[in-house]
């Protein structure tokens, strides 16, 4: 009786010490990028988008020797709709109804309402116009003329050869002037009553060396928090720039396609993730070949993720796209955040694209 009892005893210890399995790690989910059709558009046009966080698109497309160019508008399943926003009605708002011009830049601010960049003239006067237009009323107001453009900017006369954008990071305003010999920054406080848009430092510098912001593309864009984000194609690599004008280095991207978009920020993100296209094409700098067995496998056109030192790459054959839409060839030169997704318009076809991080 003993040994049965302390054979029962010996049996219930170990029950008792049984380890409890580990849990079963969670698979990391499984992503595509889902691309759904917005609207036509004729291909082939500079065209600016911009989005509200109301559900409404707005765009224009840059036309040639001074043709109307329209801003239209667009709401959540509906049509397209033309507002009372155009380069003639800017002309107009600046008493220049006989000059031609071309809006280069739109987007929409925190208060609403479509700043708008836009140059242009006469044979004999340059007009340039940094200003507003409130879809509510069908106002437009003209914040900074020609003269007030060349002067704070201080690029002076050489105003006419510089392309306008701009940029909204949370309240501010910036509005990035640039050619091939020089370049400014300019910015603006919505918010603040009273506040011009002023110069607020001559150089963006990292150390005592200036990195020269004089790309034609549309390469400055939001970044996290109150920075913005430059896309050097000249050295591959992508520069945060901090209010005061300081950059610092975010990322190399040699190994990526040079036509890329500049990054997008993704909206609230304490992580400072923030996501580009990368189209089919040679990269920036050609990499050391490498054994077949250890390539990256990624199939151009991408969408690229990049978070801190981690990047992902979403290639072609994780798109999900419409039937007879051709993805090889996308080739958007933005991404516009768009609530939970992008905007991209793709010139080749004309389309309106709206590009969607999902779980497969």
């Amino acid at each position: 009786m003993r040994t049965a009892a302390s054979c029962l005893l010996f049996i219930a210890i170990l029950g008792c010490r049984r380890e409890t399995p580990a849990p079963i790690p969670k698979r990391p989910p499984v992503l595509g990028v889902e691309i759904t059709r917005v609207t036509p558009l004729p291909p082939d046009r500079l065209t600016h988008v911009t989005a509200t966080a109301g559900r409404q698109i707005f765009w224009v497309q840059e036309a040639e020797a001074g043709q109307r160019e329209t801003v239209f508008s667009m709401s959540e399943g509906g049509l397209p709709a033309a507002t009372k926003l155009s380069n003639s009605t800017i002309l107009e708002a600046m008493g220049q109804g006989g000059a031609r011009g071309s809006i280069q830049s739109l987007t929409v601010g925190p208060d609403g309402k479509l700043y708008f960049y836009f140059t242009g003239g006469t044979k004999k006067q340059l007009l340039a116009a940094f200003g507003f237009f409130s879809p509510e009323n069908g106002k437009i107001q003209i914040l900074s003329d020609t003269t007030a453009l060349a002067r704070d900017s201080r690029l002076g006369a050489s105003l006419a050869l510089a392309r306008g954008s701009v940029v909204r990071v949370g309240d501010v305003l910036w509005l990035w002037l640039r050619h091939d010999d020089g370049y400014a920054l300019l910015s603006l406080d919505v918010t603040r009553v009273g506040s011009v848009l002023r110069q607020t430092f001559e150089q963006v510098h990292m150390g005592d060396e200036e990195l020269p912001l004089t790309s034609p593309s549309e390469d400055l864009t939001r970044g996290a928090g109150n920075a913005l984000v430059y896309l050097d194609r000249r050295s591959a690599r992508l520069w945060r720039i901090a209010p005061l004008g300081e950059a610092s280095l975010l990322h190399g991207i040699a190994d990526l396609p040079k036509t890329i978009t500049a990054p997008a920020a993704l909206d609230d993100d304490e992580r400072g993730r923030m996501i580009l296209f990368a189209p089919d094409g040679a990269p920036f700098q050609e990499q050391p070949q490498l054994p077949i067995a250890t390539r990256p496998a990624v199939e151009y056109p991408a969408l690229v993720i990049l978070d801190g030192d981690q990047r992902t790459v979403l290639g072609r054959e994780t798109f999900i796209a419409p039937e007879r839409f051709n993805v090889r060839t996308l080739a958007p030169s933005t991404l516009v955040r768009d609530r939970s997704a992008f905007l991209a318009y793709d010139a080749q076809t004309g389309e309106l694209l709206r590009l969607r991080v999902v779980e497969r």
